[in-house]
């Protein structure tokens, strides 16, 4: 038998593992479609604003927006209602006569409550003059109001990871950090989220010329009612950039007056192409990820012309392809009213070495003979030690971003590269995995459901897209580690948990040799008492009674060890290397 050329092998194996990993992190469209749909989540409320929240005087002024394509069809009138614990704060009746049906709300400051409450917007399908019933109530929106004169002030940019795929939006990571930082600091939180699944860090030909301003006069089927925060943010679309999302967080906060204190932000992973250019490297310019990496993501090293622009299926390449790096983003996200610190949310581990159960459950297949078993799992095995290197990369770049930022500042460092504390164990399929393992399970599958079909031009990509994004569990992992970081402490005045420690860590060290890593308090042991859990950087983890540990690289890095220290009585302090390891 004559033996296949190493091109052809490539390419049969590549495309093994491009529909593998679009069965993993895409889902499988027939299967999503035959789950049973929740339809009890109608009236869906899509989006509510209430302007101003915390309230300092005056009344708070909402605006809720309803979701309902079947009702709009039938000519149904719903009747919703804004509720704080067992007080109705606000109701009305709304006729469907679009999908989306908006309604006013005013709070008088009066019944609004003093401290942080929390608050359920829902809606339901109104009695009918021929006398049916009122129906049941949908899904439930939650938020919180109160009163307050100077709340943290929050932007969100990025892609489907800082969007928060799959998830309510008082359960994504930034909702959680504001309100993390809101009630440690007692000011409350708002936030305004202008991030939106699918989008790319910069791409350079959108708008013409690249003009960030010109994205304000831009108008995009995600964002109904034109505010810059895209309601079908769970739609995927590689527009609006980053860069036109951080347009719009400016101008809106110039118009309505006020400075933002934090920005939330990441970018990059769309632009290299997450399917067929990080996992199997066959988009052009993904093959070589450390260049692909230093190119989306730190801005250096594009080729005149993209050599992505016309492949034959759905891919963020097409119009991510080079342009600006993560450094140029953050100091753009300073620039905001405000002058607002950078928060850069590390990318986490989607896909990993640790996911076991994807060869038994997605190659184990009837039909499946034993050599195209065996090139399957070897398939998935590239495609996670890709994914594993892509997440190192990336958050070397984001580090490296932050720190050039931050040295070329003239009003002292404002920017860090924030880590959520993910291991390849809290990948997908794994035993202690953080993110969404089926593509029909998580809170947004029920929008997802009417909104796809709808607005995007790849509807069974867009029903499945939660998968391998953080779940509840791992959203709220990376607001909590956020407010575990030195900086962000600091630059909101928390109070220390616990000692100033210093992590030592050598400059080099050898593939495989026994690595040593430890924490001193002033050039000494700390106290007794403390647990220590070690994050070294390359996807592992361990946790030891004792403030020294030795750990193998398996891979030459570069790599940035953590420590999280929890003393006797449960408060946490994080300390960070401060320079990456490299081994060799």
């Amino acid at each position: 038998m004559a033996r296949r050329s190493s091109a052809a092998r490539r390419f049969a194996a590549a495309g093994a593992a491009a529909v593998l990993l679009g069965h993993l992190l895409g889902g499988n469209p027939a299967e999503a479609q035959a789950v049973a749909l929740p339809g009890s989540a109608f009236p869906l409320v899509l989006d509510v604003d209430m302007t101003p929240n915390p309230v300092c005087s005056g009344a708070v002024h909402g605006r809720v927006q309803v979701y309902d394509p079947a009702a709009a069809k039938a000519g149904a009138t719903v009747e919703w209602r804004v509720r704080a614990g067992a007080k109705q704060l606000a109701d009305g009746h709304l006729a469907m006569t679009s999908r989306i049906g908006t309604a006013e709300f005013r709070i008088p400051y009066d019944r609004v409550p003093a401290t942080e409450t929390a608050l359920q917007i829902d809606a339901r399908i109104a009695a009918s003059p021929g006398g049916h019933a009122p129906g049941r109530y949908g899904k439930v929106w939650r938020d919180t109001i109160r009163r307050g004169c100077d709340p943290v002030r929050v932007a969100a940019v990025g892609d489907s990871v800082v969007w928060g795929q799959g998830l309510d939006h008082d359960q994504k990571f930034s909702y959680l950090t504001g309100q993390l930082l809101g009630r440690e600091t007692g000011r409350g939180h708002q936030l305004m989220d202008y991030s939106i699944s699918g989008a790319v860090l910069d791409a350079p030909g959108l708008p013409a010329g690249n003009k960030d301003a010109a994205c304000l006069h831009r108008t995009e089927k995600q964002d109904p009612d034109g505010d810059g925060e895209m309601e079908f943010g769970e739609v995927t679309q590689q527009m609006p950039d980053v860069f036109c999302q951080l347009e719009k967080a400016g101008a809106q906060a110039r118009a309505g007056g006020y400075g933002l204190d934090a920005v939330v932000i990441n970018g990059c992973i769309n632009d290299l192409d997450p399917f067929f250019g990080i996992g199997v490297g066959i988009t052009p310019g993904s093959k070589n990820l450390p260049e692909a990496v230093r190119r989306e993501c730190s801005g250096i090293g594009a080729a005149p012309e993209n050599p992505a622009k016309d492949v034959p299926y759905f891919s963020g390449a097409k119009v991510g392809y080079g342009g600006r790096g993560m450094r140029a983003a953050i100091e753009k996200a300073h620039s905001l009213p405000g002058r607002p610190k950078v928060i850069v949310a590390d990318f986490y581990y989607a896909l990993s070495r640790s996911s076991s159960p994807i060869p038994v459950k997605t190659c184990s297949t009837p039909g499946v003979t034993a050599a195209r078993l065996t090139s399957c799992k070897g398939a998935l095995g590239r495609v996670a030690e890709r994914y594993e290197q892509y997440t190192q990369l990336a958050n070397a770049a984001y580090h490296q971003a932050a720190a050039a930022a931050n040295k070329a500042s003239s009003d002292g460092p404002y920017a860090v590269a924030a880590d959520g504390l993910f291991t390849v164990d809290n990948a997908v399929l794994t035993p202690d995995s953080k993110v969404w393992g089926t593509p029909v399970t998580d809170p947004a599958f029920p929008l997802r459901t009417r909104a796809c079909p709808e607005l995007s031009s790849t509807p069974a990509q867009c029903l499945s897209a939660a998968v391998g994004h953080p779940d509840i569990a791992g959203a709220r992992q990376y607001a909590d580690s956020f407010l575990l970081n030195p900086s962000v402490r600091k630059w909101f005045h928390l109070p220390r948990q616990g000692p100033q420690a210093q992590l030592k860590v050598p400059a080099k060290a050898h593939v495989g040799s026994e690595v040593p890593l430890s924490v001193t308090v002033d050039g000494k042991p700390p106290a007794a008492g403390y647990r220590y859990h070690w994050y070294f950087g390359d996807g592992t983890q361990q946790e030891t009674d004792q403030p020294a540990v030795t750990h193998a690289y398996d891979h030459p890095g570069p790599w940035l060890p953590r420590l999280v220290m929890t003393g006797p009585e449960g408060k946490k302090v994080l300390v960070e290397a401060t320079r990456a390891l490299t081994a060799d």
